[in-house]
């Protein structure tokens, strides 16, 4: 029997894609793009990505799970569905590198100020590159791994309840915020990982809750996230917000171990976890996106290929500020085939079912 992915599989995984580096700086986003109580534009991005999400559902229900590049290519040429693959395939390569570059700035900051980043990129990319070529039902088995490893994290929070100021959360509603469009599209980048699930169509059982996995991963992240802008937004005042870089990384360094100096330090070592997980899978995706043009080509070859061609792109912004700015307009970019890539799919199924009745 084929080995199959079930409901829990595919929440564990993406959880894991999407909670990550960005974690740190969402209350400051959502401050400085939304104002007094920012946090609740979250709500109505998790609306938003959960009806995407159920786009997905209607494209897994419409094709009976088949493959979404079997979609493609029966319906467009080659000539238009080939730079397309090129197109998003590097755009998921970069992100995972831009994210693999970003945690490891952010890390040389905080931890070792005189290593070189590179170094640790590269041992990084080297252990993506070591999971991504086991295959993917090994990568969900590693990020179930993962998952448990970093769950004794969540409560780390609870302290932080007791010293919050209700007064901060004030009755004003994205007051003193500016650029709300940015803003929205920053923070949709936390949510960012489940248009993965697209690709793992030919992974899944048939008969199992797959968007529904999907869904709650989500729904959990979200519940992650506003728990740590509430945390934030209670603790600090909104100026203060706007001027850290990092408010949430600021605030684990008041986390006191009485064998641990600088606790902060080993809580964001363990976030490793969950950055290899989405470094990985995003460049999974783009090595399926390139193995439809290379055919000849072993999946370990084109992977090995695109994460250093990345790699050495990922070397041109060297300081923390250019690197959030790439991965910005990638995250544009994604946020643009979330929608786009269902939409189609849903039209080109749509048009061959159609053609059938009048068949």
């Amino acid at each position: 029997m084929n080995e199959k992915l079930n409901g829990f599989h595919i929440f564990i995984l993406i959880h894991m894609i999407q909670v990550g580096v960005g974690i740190f700086a969402l209350p400051r986003i959502a401050a400085e793009y939304f104002g007094y109580n920012g946090w609740l534009m979250l709500v109505v991005i998790a609306a938003i990505a959960a009806f995407n999400i159920y786009l997905i559902r209607v494209v897994w229900k419409m094709g009976n799970g088949a493959d979404i590049f079997t979609i493609f290519e029966s319906y467009l040429p080659k000539w238009i569905v080939f730079p397309l693959y090129i197109i998003v395939g590097l755009t998921w390569s970069l992100t995972a590198s831009l994210v693999a570059k970003e945690y490891v700035l952010i890390f040389q900051v905080t931890a070792f100020p005189t290593a070189n980043p590179m170094s640790f990129m590269f041992i990084i990319s080297l252990l993506a590159y070591l999971l991504l070529i086991k295959g993917v039902y090994t990568i969900v088995k590693a990020s179930t791994v993962f998952f448990f490893l970093v769950l004794w994290m969540m409560p780390l929070e609870i302290p932080f309840y007791n010293d919050l100021q209700l007064s901060r959360y004030t009755h004003y509603i994205f007051q003193e915020g500016k650029e709300h469009w940015t803003g929205f599209f920053n923070l949709y980048g936390s949510f960012l990982g489940y248009e993965l699930c697209m690709l793992l169509f030919p992974y899944v059982q048939q008969k199992t809750r797959f968007i529904t996995g999907v869904q709650l991963s989500s729904a959990f992240s979200f519940l992650i996230y506003v728990s740590v802008c509430l945390i934030c937004f209670g603790f600090y005042s909104l100026q203060q917000l706007k001027l850290i870089m990092f408010p949430f990384l600021d605030l684990l360094a008041y986390i006191k171990f009485p064998f641990i100096e600088r606790a902060e330090n080993i809580l964001f070592s363990f976030l490793v976890f969950r950055v290899l997980i989405t470094i990985v899978m995003y460049h999974w995706a783009a090595s399926l996106c390139m193995q439809r043009i290379f055919k000849n080509f072993k999946l370990k070859r084109i992977t090995l290929f695109m994460m250093v061609i990345t790699f050495l792109i990922s070397l041109m912004p060297s300081v923390l500020d250019e690197v959030g700015k790439w991965l910005t307009i990638c995250t544009y970019l994604n946020i643009a085939y979330c929608f786009v890539l269902p939409i189609c799919l849903i039209g080109i199924l749509s048009i061959q079912r159609w053609r059938k009745q009048l068949v």
